[in-house]
């Protein structure tokens, strides 16, 4: 499609393919330095969170759930999900990757070669994403000029309270499977 859509530019428009090319650079640029700028941002405010101690208190209010999802993990992998989680909730999903991937390391076994269900259930959270609300989204939207930017959030979180619950499950139904056969 690639090749047809050159060669039709080509006899029908040949100014067009530089004009269409140097257009589509500019606006992956900008693109890109927008979506920078938002996670810097978030990036900075979850390090706050971090640094002012308001995460591990909200590591600690949530550790029943987090116990639930996740069974027995030490205190810097809860702080780790709690930041996930939160992050996830409030729509920086960029900044909840971090935390997410230094969770997954410190929940390893030296030489493991096999997820366990914990690291299932946080992939499977941070990837189904609940979100409360999306402020990524937002941004982007009020950034390319939308009327109302704050329209996705009902239907964000539906869907993605749908989804994550859908998916909690799912890994719990499988965990449960694994320990009965003896696997992590």
């Amino acid at each position: 499609m690639i090749v047809a859509s050159l060669i039709m530019l080509t006899i029908t428009n040949p100014g067009g393919i530089l004009n269409t090319s140097l257009g589509a650079a500019a606006t992956g640029i900008q693109l890109s330095i927008q979506l920078a700028a938002i996670y810097i941002f978030w990036m900075g405010i979850v390090q706050i969170a971090i640094d002012s101690g308001l995460i591990a208190k909200l590591a600690k209010l949530m550790r029943p759930i987090i116990k639930w999802l996740f069974g027995d993990q030490t205190e810097e992998v809860n702080e780790l999900l709690a930041t996930n989680i939160s992050a996830n909730m409030i729509g920086a999903g960029n900044a909840a990757t971090p935390a997410a991937i230094d969770a997954i390391e410190k929940m390893a076994e030296p030489n493991q070669k096999k997820a366990t269900t914990p690291m299932i259930m946080l992939f499977v959270i941070s990837a189904t994403s609940m979100q409360i609300l999306p402020t990524t989204v937002i941004g982007i939207l009020e950034k390319h000029g939308a009327e109302n930017s704050a329209f996705v959030i009902w239907p964000t979180i539906i869907v993605s309270t749908v989804t994550t619950l859908i998916g909690v499950l799912i890994v719990k139904f499988f965990g449960r499977k694994d320990k009965k056969r003896g696997d992590k």
